[in-house]
């Protein structure tokens, strides 16, 4: 009875996990088998003495994949379209250098922004600044070059003694210095004494003497502009002798004919020859008609033979300034030519300027409005005849003024 019992509960246990075995098969995942056989560990499965089969049973149990579970889906609907999927553009992420467009100078101006053209205005400005202070500096290096020169000429020619050899720069300002007041201070004495000569030459004319001649003439009227030249030229020297080397190159007319170097007195007559030259060849229009209104109207006032142009053409032509209000401009012209015809009647009585030197000579055409640069001493007299003929011919009945600037337009536009 008792074997029949162990028989029947072995048969239980074995069907019972047979059963349980099925139910682990068609379990949807393993971990429900492990944990439905492991669930209890005081379960009677586990204390059953066939219990290791069972574990040797649950290893391979363990070990096996379960077959996947296969499910008919039988479906109507029609299968979704493909869609292609769209490229997606390339992305250069290194492009290589574009060739920048010509773009013509005026639209790129235009197409500056405000701040852009301001920016450019002030570089501008600041360019100029820059090169009107280079050229600047380069002037004053001028000017100071040109006081040197004069001081070394006038040391050449023995008017001012050399500074000594071997001697540090201080010393040498010194002594430059020191020989120019010398220097200036003899042509004031200078004027003293030419005073005292051209009473003298009064004195002479008034008691009956001789009349003056040209020289002493010219001697008398140098006198007379240097004295007016005196008191201002005086103050010059004690105030600021340095400034004595502008005076020459800006305003010339200040200095006293016994206070200018050899090489200043050259530099003044060249900028004038210069200026005159410029006059002939920038306004020869002017001078033709001036020509014709002369030629066609000799007694007519000299209002309607010199316009605006034509007075300044003359007074440039003279060497006088071309500023000023008309009228004072006609009152310069008429005193200069008045000058000119009493110089000429000297000349004409002296054997028509054959004892002048080159130098009065020359002096003597400039004065006469006509150019000596590119000529000769020969053609500088045969210009001076050409004029004192003209001059005498016209007898003096004619008009002094009117006459002599016929000679003008006429040696201005060639017509010699």
């Amino acid at each position: 009875m008792i074997t029949s019992i162990g028989r029947d509960g072995v048969l239980a246990s074995i069907s019972i996990a047979r059963q349980r075995s099925t139910i682990l098969f068609n379990a949807p995942s393993r971990s429900f088998s492990k944990s439905y056989i492991y669930a209890s560990p005081s379960s009677s499965i586990l204390r059953h003495p066939n219990s290791a089969v069972l574990r040797r049973l649950d290893g391979r149990w363990s070990s096996t994949t379960p077959p996947p579970i296969t499910t008919s889906t039988t479906s109507t609907d029609p299968p979704l379209p493909v869609v292609p999927h769209a490229k997606k553009p390339k992305v250069k992420l290194q492009p290589g250098p574009l060739k920048p467009k010509s773009i013509p100078v005026a639209e790129s101006l235009s197409g500056l922004s405000p701040k852009f053209s301001v920016t450019e205005q002030e570089s501008s400005k600041t360019a100029s600044t820059s090169s009107g202070a280079s050229a600047s500096s380069s002037h004053k290096s001028g000017i100071i070059q040109a006081a040197k020169d004069d001081l070394e000429a006038a040391s050449q020619h023995g008017i001012l003694v050399p500074p000594p050899e071997n001697v540090n720069k201080l010393r040498k300002l010194f002594h430059q210095a020191k020989e120019l007041f010398k220097f200036y201070w003899g042509g004031l004495k200078l004027i003293n004494t030419n005073r005292k000569r051209a009473a003298i030459m009064r004195a002479r004319v008034k008691s009956g003497g001789l009349p003056l001649s040209r020289w002493e003439t010219r001697f008398i009227q140098t006198y007379n502009r240097d004295a007016l030249k005196l008191i201002p030229f005086a103050l010059i020297i004690l105030i600021a002798e340095e400034v004595i080397p502008l005076v020459v190159m800006y305003a010339p007319f200040i200095l006293p004919s016994t206070c200018i170097l050899p090489a200043q007195k050259e530099r003044i007559d060249r900028k004038k020859r210069t200026k005159q030259q410029a006059h002939v060849e920038n306004m020869k229009n002017v001078y033709n008609d001036v020509y014709e209104r002369a030629l066609a109207h000799p007694a007519a006032d000299i209002k309607s033979i010199l316009d605006a142009q034509g007075q300044v053409a003359l007074c440039g032509l003279l060497g006088h300034s071309r500023f000023g209000l008309p009228a004072f401009r006609l009152m310069r012209i008429r005193q200069d030519l008045t000058f000119v015809a009493k110089d000429d009647a000297l000349l004409l009585r002296e054997e028509r300027g054959a004892r002048l030197t080159d130098a009065e000579l020359r002096e003597a055409l400039e004065e006469r409005g006509i150019l000596t640069d590119d000529l000769t001493p020969k053609q500088w007299q045969s210009r001076l005849e050409w004029w004192l003929t003209n001059v005498d011919m016209a007898g003096s009945n004619a008009d002094p003024v009117n006459q002599r600037i016929l000679l003008l337009a006429r040696s201005a536009t060639g017509r010699f």
